[in-house]
């Protein structure tokens, strides 16, 4: 995806958690059928989904996880020890 190939897979864990159900491939039981299907798929669409999976991406998810918490001042107890 991230080349702007579609992906044809079946609906197995790994590209349902990617494609869900509105990402830009083709999932299905018979492959033939799901590799029929990704050719209906535009490649920028393809490259377009797999930039929600960048190395950026991913860093800016995690980086908002901890700005929830805020800065945290050293504990006593851990200061201590």
């Amino acid at each position: 995806m991230a080349c702007g190939t579609p992906v044809a897979a079946f609906p197995v864990t790994g590209p349902i958690d990617v494609l869900g159900t509105d990402g830009p491939g083709s999932l299905n039981d018979d492959l033939r059928e799901a590799c029929l299907g990704e050719l209906k798929i535009e490649r920028a669409d393809a490259r377009a989904w797999a930039g929600r999976f960048s190395w950026r991406a991913a860093s800016e998810q995690f980086a908002s996880h901890l700005r929830r918490f805020g800065p945290r001042a050293p504990s006593s107890d851990r200061a201590a020890a």
